[in-house]
């Protein structure tokens, strides 16, 4: 595979993510905290930020060499992230013909993986601490290689493979083909129909859920660390819901990572579910509207109380419990199967 590296295009690359940072940071100053108006803002971003790290790999080693998909995954991929997000992605591409042409393709969609995270990183998002990203091959493979990573993952299912199966599957294409990834997601569903057990062990990896409100009614804060005296709405508030319509989706084949979708496209029998689907929406509002202002990734995830009115503490401690409710009641109907 021919490469040309030159330092010009290098400065070019540096140059625009540059200008991109200070456009976000200029953007975020006038962002109407809304669900809407913060994912097309993280969309237009990431995809200018993309777009230089495919200009630049192309410049340097060529036009793609098979079709892929780009895919996000985490809050990016459920189309929920704040104002601050980390990375959390992926790569799939066609298979080649034989050994040295796959050799060649991964090598080329590996690079194209590092220079995204370089991109994106550049422009405000922090790499992955549990290295979810297209730039390391348990994230970038062919599509066969991916199918049988996830046969592997659902085989073996140890709590580390089950907890990578979860991750994959909250995934949507960002760029490049759809079907690819919807290949990957139909052999998560096909090994489910086999062996529908799994679907005990998914409840039992994201069941443990952290502790929001305690025994005299009172919110629990974080006790040490930077973030003492504050809430982690992710743990506490969020991931009851998301954990939980993650969970319905793969029993029921649906293929849409967002968890308000999620709830739309649950069959009419889960009717006493959907109810909650109100509720999620105002939380991911009222998070954006508390957390507007904040200015970096390790603070998003935590809420200062003190900001908070007194009705508006009554509200939260209600979603909170509306949560654990939520999971509990989807936990039972997995374990019913």
């Amino acid at each position: 595979m021919q490469k040309h590296l030159n330092s010009s295009g290098d400065e070019l690359f540096h140059s625009r993510l540059k200008e991109l940072y200070h456009e976000r940071i200029s953007a975020m100053k006038n962002l109407t905290p809304s669900i809407e108006s913060v994912f097309k803002f993280h969309e237009q971003l990431m995809f200018e930020a993309i777009e230089v790290a495919q200009k630049k790999v192309e410049s340097e080693w060529g036009s793609p060499p098979a079709h892929f998909a780009f895919f996000l995954l985490g809050s990016g991929g459920r189309g929920e992230q704040l104002y601050w997000s980390d990375q959390d992605h992926g790569i799939v591409y066609e298979d080649a013909e034989d050994e040295d042409a796959q050799e060649e393709l991964q090598e080329y969609f590996l690079h194209l993986g590092k220079e995204i995270v370089r991109a994106l990183e550049a422009v405000g998002y922090e790499k992955c601490s549990g290295k979810v990203m297209a730039s390391y091959p348990r994230w970038c493979k062919s599509l066969t290689a991916w199918q049988e990573q996830l046969k592997l993952w659902l085989r073996e299912d140890t709590w580390e493979h089950l907890r990578y199966a979860l991750t994959f599957f909250d995934s949507r294409t960002f760029m490049g083909e759809d079907t690819l990834l919807k290949k990957l997601k139909e052999t998560i569903f096909s090994t489910l129909k086999n062996q529908p057990q799994l679907m005990t062990r998914f409840a039992e990896n994201t069941g443990r859920l952290k502790t929001g409100v305690g025994l005299f009614n009172q919110l629990l804060t974080e006790t040490k660390g930077r973030q003492q005296g504050k809430l982690d709405l992710k743990q506490i508030v969020n991931f009851p819901y998301v954990n939980g319509l993650r969970l319905l989706a793969l029993k029921e084949s649906i293929f849409q990572p967002s968890t308000l979708k999620r709830f739309e496209e649950l069959p009419s029998q889960y009717h006493f579910i959907k109810r909650y689907q109100k509720t999620y929406q105002k939380v991911l509002e009222y998070q954006l509207a508390w957390q507007q202002g904040i200015e970096s990734y390790d603070a998003i995830h935590y809420l200062q109380l003190e900001k908070l009115t007194k009705e508006e503490k009554a509200q939260l401690k209600n979603w909170i419990k509306k949560g654990r409710k939520l999971y509990a009641e989807i936990e039972s109907l997995v374990e019913e199967d």
